[in-house]
Order: C-alpha cells, then structure tokens, then sequence
C-alpha cells in the first residue's frame, strides 16, 4: 500500500494523455516512440482524430478538468518525444512548458531553407507591422520564454483552464486564421496569445529535443531520412 505522502503526490501528476492523430492512425516509429515514453503512475489516454484541431484540443482540455486531473499533456502523432520528456517538462513545476521541434518543412531565405524552431515572439517588420518572428538564438538546454509555442509536445496545468473559464473563455482553442482573416493564427497560437491576456508565461524547454516526423523526418540537424 502506498503511504499518505505518495498518494498526494500521485495525485499532484496525475495527467490526461491526449494525442491528436490523423484518421488513418499513427507510423509505426511514433507508436514505438510513444510506447517507450515514462508516464506518471496516474494517467489515461485520449486518442481524438477526424475534427479541426482547435476543436480536438479544446475538447482534450474539458476531459482534463472534468476528470479531475491536474495536467493536459498534449502530443500530436507527427511528434516523436524523448523518453522521459513528460518527467522533465513536469518538474519544472510551470504551468505551461513545451518541448523543442522544428518546422516540417523549410522556410525559404533567399535560396536556402532553413527548419526553423517552432517557437516564435512578436517584433515590427520592415513596414512596422508586428510579426511573428522564429526564435533562433538561444542556449541550448535553457528555458525560453516565447509569445507562442506549439501544441504538438505541450505540458499544461489544469489552473489555465480554470483561469480561461473565469475569463469566460470556453472555447480554449480556436483557429482564428480565415479567408475573411488572413492575419489570424493557428489554434496553438491562438491559445498563446489568449493565455498570455491572462499572466501565463509560455515557456519552451530546449533540452526536449523531439523529432517532426513528414514522409522523413525533422530534428534539430534538419531534414533526415527515415532508417
């Protein structure tokens, strides 16, 4: 039987798994991938696929609050994660910290592409229109601070949507990027910008390097064949 003090602490991590996977399922690296990832003692999976991703996500959040656990940890099914990538992101005791990855597909600067982090803050352009711009400078294995993170590796407390619905946001993500509203954002980043209006801090854990799986596959040292 377990003493008083490990139940508590049990408690503490409990944590809703949620992966956002496409119809047709997941390769067989990332279920292999995932399969050898450290969980917390207390955890349960939901597997949503075939609806817009704001609406996978949002939905992911109310059966973490609803099921009374106190962590989201989301991971999309293009994300091969380290093993113990769950453990690290949690100790750090935030209430929102991502892992490291990089685009699926280059962006084109002159005549080279470049896999940048996804991780972005706001900065004036040329024309004095603020932007995303990638963060690209940074110490490895710190702590960024960063205006938007991705959702693919994504480690959140239930206190976040606690804090939204308060505000009275019960839609936590929504893509908000339309023909109507080409300068909208994309449901991850949506959600940063509206946790931030909040006090959050979105924060990127850089020694969490994951993979971004395409027809090859994506790391720090950009694209790389499959073996």
């Amino acid at each position: 039987m377990p003493h008083s003090w490990e139940i508590v602490q049990q408690k503490a991590e409990s944590t809703l798994i949620g992966i956002l996977s496409p119809p047709g399922g997941v390769s067989v690296d990332w279920a292999l991938s995932f399969n050898n990832m450290v969980k917390p003692q207390l955890f349960d999976v939901i597997r949503i696929s075939g609806l817009p991703f704001g609406e996978a996500r949002t939905q992911m959040a109310y059966q973490c609050i609803n099921g009374g656990y106190q962590w989201l940890f989301m991971l999309d099914a293009d994300i091969l994660a380290p093993k113990d990538t769950i453990p690290r992101l949690m100790s750090h005791r935030l209430p929102i910290v991502s892992g490291l990855y990089f685009q699926r597909f280059p962006t084109w600067l002159g005549t080279s592409g470049e896999y940048l982090p996804v991780m972005f803050n706001e900065a004036p352009d040329a024309e004095g229109t603020v932007t995303k711009q990638p963060i690209t400078e940074f110490t490895p294995g710190s702590l960024i601070e960063a205006a938007y993170v991705p959702a693919g590796c994504l480690l959140i407390h239930r206190s976040v949507f606690e804090r939204m619905l308060q505000a009275e946001i019960k839609r936590f993500f929504e893509w908000s990027m339309t023909v109507d509203n080409p300068a909208g954002r994309s449901e991850d980043f949506e959600w940063s910008a509206r946790v931030r209006t909040l006090g959050f801090k979105c924060i990127v854990d850089t020694s969490v390097i994951c993979t971004h799986e395409t027809a090859a596959q994506v790391t720090a040292k950009g694209l790389q064949p499959k073996l």
